[in-house]
């Protein structure tokens, strides 16, 4: 783990978003309909679904973003705080708009 406590904290929250984002996934899995739209920037219709699963696989795919964005803060840094914290931000900024986009789904198609 980072010796840096600012990086410890912005990776708890990343962690935290992921964990948050699993949650609400879990809590609406029966409610989902078996195609859900994901790619709002294609044509309207049946190029914007992607099968529910892939929700998941999104969610597995921030988790090992935050490990590989810590990895690369923890190299990029050789004891230069600044420097990863700023990796560090970047990443975290990256998974608030992968929540942005996935709560945006969820509320779509629960209808909240």
């Amino acid at each position: 783990m980072t010796k840096n406590k600012t990086a410890k904290k912005i990776l708890i929250v990343g962690e935290l978003i992921v964990l948050i984002m699993a949650a609400v996934l879990a809590w609406f899995w029966k409610s989902l309909p078996p195609q859900v739209p994901w790619f709002y920037s294609l044509p309207s219709g049946e190029q914007q679904l992607v099968n529910k699963i892939i929700l998941v696989a999104v969610l597995g795919g921030a988790g090992v973003s935050l490990l590989v964005t810590k990895m690369v803060a923890k190299w990029a840094s050789l004891e230069d705080s600044p420097v990863e914290i700023t990796v560090m931000t970047g990443g975290l900024v990256a998974i608030v708009l992968l929540m942005a986009g996935f709560f945006r789904v969820i509320q779509v198609i629960i209808g909240l």
